[in-house]
């Protein structure tokens, strides 16, 4: 799982979040962080996303950057700006959710979350080129010792990662939709 369509799957799923609890967000006058819709987004966000992300760039920093930066340089310093930009993408997405949903656009919260996935599975075929090859940037750049994706222990982990993910956004989604019709 790549760091684009890791960045895109957190904003969709924010988004499609705040859909969900539409009925608190659109009655609820507290803020964005006090809302059972966004408190159940950052538990998934922190429980599902955040260690996904880390597990890719710990293990295969330079391919879950697309061999955009050599993680060797300053691995730390990588690490930190990739869990800000995640943050930044869940709250981006759940943000953009709460507002269509307060001026009554559920219908486009929803779509532009379907169209964000749609773009997230887009990163596979446009970035094949890169995403087709596991090693390190050195390795990417010299053209050497590289193994094929599907031949890669990140195969079978980014597979199981997709199904953890996929699940537990489906649960998200149900979760804050029959919570929000229960409370009012």
């Amino acid at each position: 799982m790549p760091l684009l369509f890791l960045l895109l799957i957190t904003m969709a799923t924010g988004a499609l979040s705040a859909h969900a609890g539409r009925d608190e967000v659109r009655h609820s006058a507290d803020r964005l962080w006090r809302m059972d819709a966004f408190l159940a987004y950052a538990i998934f966000l922190g429980l599902v996303l955040l260690p996904t992300v880390i597990y890719f760039y710990v293990f295969y920093g330079d391919w879950f950057l697309f061999y955009w930066v050599d993680t060797e340089r300053a691995p730390w310093a990588w690490g930190i700006l990739v869990i800000l930009f995640l943050l930044g993408a869940g709250s981006f997405g759940f943000g953009l959710g709460v507002t269509l949903c307060r001026a009554s656009r559920d219908a486009t919260a929803r779509r532009i979350g379907m169209a964000t996935l749609a773009f997230a599975l887009a990163v596979w075929p446009l970035g094949w080129d890169r995403l087709s090859l596991v090693g390190s940037y050195r390795q990417f750049t010299r053209d050497y010792g590289l193994t094929a994706f599907f031949s890669s222990p990140a195969f079978p982990s980014g597979l199981a990662m997709l199904v953890i993910v996929a699940t537990a956004v489906a649960w998200l989604v149900y979760r804050i939709d029959r919570h929000t019709h229960q409370s009012t």
